[in-house]
């Protein structure tokens, strides 16, 4: 098992805009919070105030470089987990209302998913 695992998470320095470190903890994110981790992805900012566990508007204090050193440990930490969640997370929602993933994909105008019946093949 890894320290990361063992304490949730990762300690890093960061810099801050007006100068100076700070020293934060980007954590695991726990099972509870996915629903939150998936509905911030298209912001970069509630997605690095998560992963700290700080409050709103905390994250515009980071310089770009630290901006980004979160955003990618917390990804790293996290995405395996959430990768598989989102998945379950998929599954269970195709029992429910079968075909539900692929019009989803289609209306975002995303690739479907690897395995949906209509998905290009690997070989095609």
């Amino acid at each position: 098992m890894s320290t990361e695992t063992l304490f949730g998470g990762a300690e890093l320095e960061v810099n801050l805009v007006a100068g100076g470190t700070e020293k934060v903890f980007v954590r695991q994110i726990p099972v509870r919070l996915m629903p939150q981790m998936l509905a911030y992805l298209e912001n970069e900012n509630q997605l690095v105030e998560l992963f700290c566990d700080r409050p709103e508007g905390w994250s515009d204090s980071l310089a770009v470089e630290s901006f980004e050193k979160v955003v990618l440990e917390g990804e790293r930490l996290n995405s395996d987990f959430f990768s598989r969640w989102v998945q379950r997370r998929l599954i269970r929602q195709e029992k429910v209302m079968p075909g539900i993933t692929e019009r989803l994909a289609r209306n975002a105008g995303l690739p479907l998913p690897t395995g949906s019946p209509n998905a290009p093949s690997a070989a095609g």
